[in-house]
């Protein structure tokens, strides 16, 4: 994960927990990532919603293995959130670029909203349906 010196962050455990969750799936550490995750995490993203860590976990890891780079645009926090804003870095669909708002208690992650242009996932989907 590339970090920007423009990058505006004030550390908070609830930031230092959201940045060490990304940086570890998006080095494709799932195992790290995990630690990070609540049992009963409650996920919204444009494409899936899901509850619970092992979907969550599972759908997250399909996303990182088509990750090269992580290049992280802004990051905020406070006692129980985090708002993070990074482009993702694939070859399988583009630049994507992503707004994550996370809520973080006692060291995990509750609650993620996700938010990006999926319009290379959908363009890939449709492909896929095409053939």
């Amino acid at each position: 994960m590339q970090n920007k010196e423009n990058i505006m962050t004030e550390h908070t455990p609830s930031l230092d927990v959201a940045l060490a969750f990304t940086r570890a799936w998006s080095s494709h550490d799932m195992t790290a990532a995990a630690r990070y995750v609540d049992d009963c995490i409650i996920f919204e993203g444009p494409l899936v919603q899901t509850t619970g860590a092992k979907p969550y976990l599972d759908d997250l890891a399909l996303l990182a293995n088509a990750v090269d780079d992580l290049e992280m645009i802004a990051a905020y926090g406070d006692d129980e959130q985090a708002m993070l804003m990074y482009e993702l870095h694939t070859d399988k669909y583009g630049t994507l670029t992503c707004a994550r708002y996370m809520t973080i208690r006692d060291g995990r992650i509750i609650a993620d909203k996700q938010a990006f242009d999926s319009y290379g996932f959908r363009t890939l989907r449709a492909a896929r349906h095409l053939r």
